[in-house]
């Protein structure tokens, strides 16, 4: 979009109407966030082949600041485009039947979903019970054979009259033999009833985000047509590649949904100084003086800052990486496990960082940063789901740094081996490689689940806090934010760095405290450059803003006049 549409989209009643206005019903409210989300996916008017190639505009849309206003709404677009319709977008080509699905995903004339996981099994997706069983004339029935094979999470639900359908994971079975897991396009409902055999359990909202609709869905039986299979039925490959090649856009999403953070860090950034220059307190003179001026407001908004723009190179450079449509046989496993592990150790650093400072940010503004309309704790929530969705944090750090460990592949290397960040990073893997050693390699052992397992996240962290450096060295990220940026994360382990000898602690801090004095002078332009006006809606930011706000607030009070004596006061008298 150009910047004159971005700030229009975001300005427009469906956008700037109560963050959480609870006048509406909880249907309504869900249909307000299908709304939004139709309203930001279409806005990028991105094609097919921008989905399938991973083109510039898809791999960007996710840092876009608009998805900031509604999290809900961010991630049921991302789930539409990236999951639901990227898987279909590999065989949009050689199947026009596809191609037009694709069409109609992209339009919005229906809503597409991804179901993958079951309430019985979690991330073990190799054990996935729900069946797609071939019928004699060719068509399949889908079936959810017990409780546990039940499809968890996804909007199955019916909202807006607009029909829905479902990009289902399923264990093909020929013959009564199981032949892998494979996807399936299940229709879900016509935007006013369920299909026949499809039936659904509406889940409680999220804690502190707005509803999507998710549920618990299950199938009965149900029959689909034979091109609702997606794939080469006679496929040769091996079921983990095939598995593989089924599930190939959860890398992806894994990558985008963790840059959603990104502009959550600046808005939160820019909240938290807007409010800062606000708030005084009294010093010693009896002079008013803002909370800005105080280093413990200005660390954790210089930091989110410095993470966000190191951050955003890290994520630029791995572009590349997922833009092969060469899912052939041969080059199959390589191509995804080295999107899955740059995916994880992107995600894993992006959380690290948001998690970190957002909750520092919301506490900068007291207990008015408990309040939604606020934005700060909002987005910490909607965040926290994206923690774990297309694959939790610490379960992707677990396999990544087994992985790793035992030498199954590798990341790209330290191009800058001297620098304190690489330095961290191979000490690390030395010491969990020598651990490992020690334990005959066995990966499976008590001893590895005991002292290396968790370790992993702090171990992918740790490589993540090196690769986002050198990608923002080399994209030009301005130094002193980089500076910034490698000073924290010296702090973050500070006893190694003191232990190896490579520093005193006083050093470190002062380190960064002169990294945090040279970007402070800076912090309104650095602001000013973001340009997130259009994007914010927090009350707390301005006095006008805040005395708007207080004024449509529910007012109780006693009319002038009648004045009834208070009883307290009538019992004293007695």
């Amino acid at each position: 979009m150009a910047k004159s549409e971005e700030v229009s989209l975001a300005q427009t009643h469906l956008f700037t109407r109560a963050a959480y206005d609870f006048t509406l019903s909880k249907d309504q409210r869900q249909e307000v966030t299908h709304a939004r989300a139709k309203a930001i996916a279409t806005s990028f008017d991105m094609t097919i082949e921008d989905i399938l190639t991973c083109s510039e505009k898809f791999w960007d849309s996710t840092l876009h600041p608009i998805n900031t206003i509604d999290g809900a709404a961010a991630a049921l677009w991302t789930i539409h485009v990236n999951l639901a319709c990227g898987t279909l977008t590999q065989y949009a080509g050689d199947r026009p039947e596809i191609r037009e699905l694709c069409r109609k995903i992209l339009a919005f004339e229906l809503t597409a979903h991804y179901m993958l996981t079951e309430v019985g099994h979690g991330l073990d997706t190799q054990a996935l019970e729900t069946q797609a069983i071939l019928l004699p004339c060719g068509d399949f029935e889908i079936h959810t054979p017990n409780p546990r094979a039940s499809k968890f999470m996804p909007a199955s639900i019916i909202a807006g009259g607009v029909p829905r359908i479902a990009v289902v994971m399923a264990q093909l079975i020929i013959k009564g033999q199981r032949c892998g897991i494979r996807p399936f396009v299940v229709p879900l409902n016509d935007g006013k009833v369920m299909y026949p055999g499809v039936s659904c359990r509406v889940l409680p909202d999220r804690s502190g985000t707005r509803p999507i609709g998710h549920a618990i869905t299950t199938f009965n039986h149900v029959k689909i047509s034979a091109t609702a299979f997606v794939g080469d039925l006679n496929s040769t490959l091996h079921p983990r590649m095939q598995f593989l090649a089924s599930i190939w856009r959860l890398g992806i999403g894994s990558a985008t949904m963790a840059a959603l953070a990104i502009p959550a860090l600046r808005i939160s950034a820019h909240i938290a100084t807007q409010y800062a220059k606000r708030r005084t307190v009294t010093d010693s003179r009896g002079v008013a003086v803002p909370i800005l001026t105080f280093r413990t407001t200005q660390v954790p908004i210089l930091r989110a800052l410095s993470e966000a723009a190191v951050l955003e190179a890290f994520y630029r450079e791995i572009r590349p990486y997922f833009s092969s449509t060469d899912n052939s046989n041969k080059n199959l496993v390589k191509v995804l496990e080295t999107r899955n592990a740059l995916a994880g150790v992107l995600k894993t650093i992006t959380v690290h960082h948001f998690r970190e400072s957002s909750v520092a940010l919301t506490d900068r503004l007291g207990a008015q940063g408990l309040f939604s309309e606020n934005q700060l704790v909002a987005l910490e929530m909607e965040i926290r789901g994206m923690t774990i969705a297309e694959g939790d944090v610490t379960v992707l750090c677990i396999c990544l740094a087994s992985e790793l460990l035992l030498g199954r592949y590798s990341l790209p290397p330290p191009r800058y081996p001297n620098s304190l960040l690489a330095q961290h990073e191979t000490a690390v893997f030395t010491e969990m490689r020598e651990l490992l050693k020690g334990m005959n390699n066995k990966h499976r052992s008590e001893d590895f689940n005991r002292l290396l397992l968790p370790r992993s996240r702090s171990f992918i962290t740790t490589i993540g806090q090196r690769m986002a450096y050198e990608a923002a060295v080399d994209a030009n990220v301005d130094p002193v934010l980089v500076s910034l940026y490698e000073a924290s994360a010296v702090i973050q382990d500070l006893s190694w760095y003191v232990e190896s000898g490579k520093m005193l602690r006083k050093d470190a801090m002062t380190a960064e405290d002169v990294a945090l004095t040279a970007a402070f002078p800076k912090l309104n332009l650095y602001l000013e450059q973001l340009d997130l006006g259009p994007f914010i809606s927090a009350p707390v930011i301005s006095q006008a803003s805040w005395d708007k706000y207080v004024s449509n607030l529910p007012l109780l009070k006693r009319p002038r006049d009648k004045y009834v004596p208070s009883p307290v006061f009538e019992r004293a008298r007695l």
